[in-house]
């Protein structure tokens, strides 16, 4: 007995050590000062990660003779840091609540204080602190992600007149914003808030990244180019996909589809009955597109990083992907054999220029250092990293970022001579959609869901079902069983399912979720046995 007690002993003492052993802040920042560390949190890349702070250091020591350090918090994608700032807000209230009001603190308030309809005295007191959560910035990401935690009261646009936060960078340099440099809108898309609680960093698209190898051996001559060539058969279970459960970026790509189906569906015609049912059509057709993409989805990965790479690897043929990642992977096979395997290409009429922003926290620690750091990201010293190539004066030391600036006044030939892409000008070039939030924007949650339910939460029975449809040669009834998307029509979805999204309950949404993956789930069994017996 002794012996296994001895075991258990070891056992725990090497779980605990690292435990016990680690150091309040870390050996790379524990030296500085307070008010010379900077905490953001972030999904941005490694990579990104090292040049802006390596530029942002030798920046201070330049203007300001001041040595800092960044403190990076990388806890996931976008959702995953969405979840986390939630619940330390929801923390730090309640401390708050108990530390300083007489009145009980009760559980419920912590689950409505995000809410702006809410009226209770939580969101009063939550929106009128400084309560922090020891984080200054939030740093890349989507808008989407970014105006839901405005919305929420996590980000604040600073005050002018202490020169903190965007306001205080506005207030510095007025010229940064407007039609000349950072525009308000662009493309439909939305570039700064207009509460100026957050505002756009660079810029990003997405597209189709495909194995060029792939296609050659089989004899394809006709490469990928739209969203809707990503639902060919010859592509069953080859495409790479990432699950919009763990990235608000990855639901923005979906809802590309669905406003570019809609759009066209309902071009030229009139507000009125007939634009209505346009609009439900082409949200059917947006819809069936995702989940056709999705039934030849050879996985769905947590992480958009990895799709670029198991193409140019062979494991996936093509896959939905976010434009810098795709160029990064091209250029780093380029460099090791002067050639690629990797193709990528943004569909025409199927992509918007969205943007990256940054946003101050509530209640950040270090107010006047972050404010510091989004200044240097919105300068033309911050804007060159994104585009300029390795080793050029000004751009990144270890390795091009192959970003899109979102600063106008960068797309000239004084840095587009240094930039790694000088061909891609997004202002000059256009775009032939425009981005409509009036129809999709306000049920972002709703698609987020309704994705999951359709293509990951069913994701065999999806695949079982779309094999059995290629091998019988796509009966009619099993392939209208198998397409048949009544239950997520567009008022459906839209309407209903968003306001009980709205409603922010936890067991709401899960039964909602549950319910709905049910019915697909059925739905493709359905359509399995149907084509298997050749109806």
């Amino acid at each position: 007995m002794g012996r296994y007690l001895i075991v258990f002993l070891a056992l725990i003492a090497v779980i605990a050590a690292p435990v016990l052993m680690k150091p309040e802040t870390s050996a790379r920042t524990r030296d500085f000062a307070a008010n010379n560390r900077l905490v953001i949190v972030t999904p941005h890349l490694e990579s990104i990660r090292n040049e802006f702070e390596s530029a942002f250091q030798r920046w201070m020591k330049e203007k300001y003779n001041r040595a800092v350090v960044i403190d990076w918090r990388v806890p996931g994608g976008t959702t995953e840091i969405g979840k986390v700032v939630t619940s330390e807000y929801r923390a730090a209230l309640e401390y708050y609540w108990k530390k300083n009001r007489k009145d009980p603190w009760d559980d419920r308030l912590g689950m409505v204080f995000t809410d702006p309809k809410d009226t209770t005295e939580a969101r009063k007191v939550f929106t009128a602190s400084n309560i922090g959560i020891g984080m200054d910035l939030f740093f890349g990401g989507g808008t989407p992600d970014f105006a839901a935690m405005k919305k929420s009261g996590y980000l604040v646009p600073g005050d002018a007149a202490a020169g903190t936060g965007i306001l205080g960078v506005k207030a510095a340099h007025p010229d940064w914003f407007g039609d000349n440099a950072i525009p308000a809108k662009s493309a439909g898309e939305t570039y700064t808030d207009p509460d100026f609680g957050w505002v756009g960093a660079c810029l990003s698209s997405f597209g189709i990244c495909y194995n060029l190898d792939f296609h050659q051996r089989r004899g394809y001559t006709d490469l990928p180019s739209q969203w809707a060539d990503l639902t060919n058969p010859r592509y069953e279970n080859q495409i790479a996909l990432a699950d919009p459960g763990k990235s608000g970026t990855v639901v923005k790509m979906m809802e590309t589809i669905l406003q570019q189906a809609m759009q066209e569906s309902a071009r030229g015609i009139e507000e009125g009955p007939a634009r209505k049912t346009a609009l439900e059509a082409g949200w059917i057709k947006g819809m069936t597109l995702i989940q056709r993409i999705g039934a030849n989805a050879r996985y769905w990965t947590d992480s958009s990083a990895k799709i670029p790479l198991d193409v140019c690897e062979g494991e996936a043929a093509a896959g939905m992907c976010i434009d810098f990642y795709a160029r990064n992977y091209i250029q780093r096979l380029e460099e090791a054999n002067g050639s690629s395997r990797l193709g990528f290409i943004l569909p025409s009429g199927g992509t918007t220029p969205s943007v990256d922003p940054i946003a101050l926290f509530r209640g950040a620690p270090n107010p006047e250092l972050a404010t510091r750091f989004i200044e240097f990201v919105l300068s033309m010293e911050g804007q060159r990293l994104w585009a300029y190539k390795s080793g050029e004066p000004g751009g990144p030391q270890r390795s091009a970022l192959r970003r899109l600036p979102i600063r106008k006044d960068y797309y000239v030939p004084e840095h587009l001579v240094h930039g790694s892409d000088p061909g891609i000008l997004p202002y000059a070039t256009g775009t032939s959609l425009t981005y409509d939030p009036a129809l999709t924007s306000s049920s972002f949650s709703a698609i987020r869901l309704v994705i999951r339910a359709m293509c990951l939460d069913t994701h065999e029975e999806l695949k079982t079902a779309w094999s059995a449809l290629i091998e019988h040669g796509f009966p009619p009834q099993a392939t209208a069983a198998f397409g048949d998307l009544t239950h997520i029509r567009y008022a459906t979805v839209t309407r209903d399912m968003t306001e009980k999204l709205n409603l922010r309950d936890g067991l709401i949404t899960a039964e909602l979720s549950r319910v709905l993956a049910q019915q697909f789930r059925q739905q493709y069994e359905h359509a399995t046995k149907l084509a298997r017996q050749g109806l």
